[in-house]
């Protein structure tokens, strides 16, 4: 475990999924201090998650620091450099003023959550190249991107030689698509895939610098894009399923399984590169 201050960095913050990781890794992590950068379209909604971290810090005897990132759109691979760089520079701010203030960044996380679904009425046969192009830029492009300058600056800023004790991990959601397919998800299958191959070959290739990786599986979220899921998905037998689970209350509760994903993090004993399911935990 690693106490102490850590530096959190999520996408698709400002509602969901994103916004519940932020909330229980306050709640359920050892850091005794956590400094957010949230990134998200919305600068309300971002400004609204801030506030309530700030608030439940203050009542929990955490500080908590933050800022947010907004107006980002990773799907615009023309704004990419531009916002790539906005998010360097809220997180060195951060890191500035935790070497300012004597209260050095412990573990710096980078949590992966935007993303999209792709066109789930279509086959593979009927995708065109352009909407492809289109669901890759933002799904597997701008990722990549993300999280080759989070470990470009975290490891400049944190040598392993000046600070052996620092601790990274980037962690992709992931789904079960991405380990096994089903009819109609074929760009969001291969888009997760994707990503849990590519952490999978920065584990081999950072773990001499205290750099672990995970993929997680939050399970079927009972949020609005499994409601998306249900209005769109063109394969009939699972979408009877799905009803039946939101019908029956049996989707996943988000802060159930962002919990789960902060209790990982938490006891560090996933392995690096890894892909863990909701219901494995």
């Amino acid at each position: 475990m690693t106490a102490g201050h850590h530096l959190v960095i999520i996408t698709g913050a400002n509602r969901g999924f994103g916004a519940s990781v932020a909330r229980t890794y306050l709640e359920s992590s050892e850091a005794s201090a956590v400094s957010y950068v949230l990134v998200g379209r919305n600068q309300d909604g971002l400004k609204s998650v801030l506030d309530t971290l700030k608030q439940t810090g203050a009542s929990s005897n955490i500080a908590v620091e933050g800022l947010v990132v907004a107006n980002v759109d990773l799907a615009d691979t023309n704004l990419l450099d531009a916002n790539l760089a906005r998010i360097q520079e809220a997180a060195k701010q951060l890191r500035d003023e935790s070497i300012q203030s004597k209260n050095v960044i412990a573990k710096s996380v980078l949590v992966n959550n935007a993303g999209s679904l792709g066109d789930l009425s279509k086959t593979a046969k009927e995708f065109t190249w352009q909407e492809t192009r289109t669901y890759l830029d933002f799904n597997i492009v701008s990722f990549v991107g993300l999280c080759s300058t989070f470990l470009q600056d975290t490891l400049a800023a944190f040598p392993k030689e000046q600070y052996p004790e620092h601790k990274t991990v980037v962690i992709s959601v992931s789904s079960l698509l991405a380990v096994q397919p089903f009819s109609n998800w074929g760009l969001y299958a291969a888009g997760k895939a994707a990503r849990d191959r590519f952490l999978g070959v920065i584990a081999l290739e950072e773990k001499g610098n205290n750099v672990k990786t995970l993929n997680y599986a939050p399970g079927p979220l009972d949020n609005e894009m499994q409601a998306d899921v249900r209005a769109t998905l063109g394969d009939k037998e699972q979408l009877e399923i799905y009803d039946g689970m939101h019908k029956s209350g049996s989707l996943v509760n988000m802060d159930d399984s962002s919990r789960k994903l902060v209790v990982l993090l938490k006891k560090d004993e996933f392995v690096s590169g890894g892909h863990v399911d909701f219901y494995d935990v």
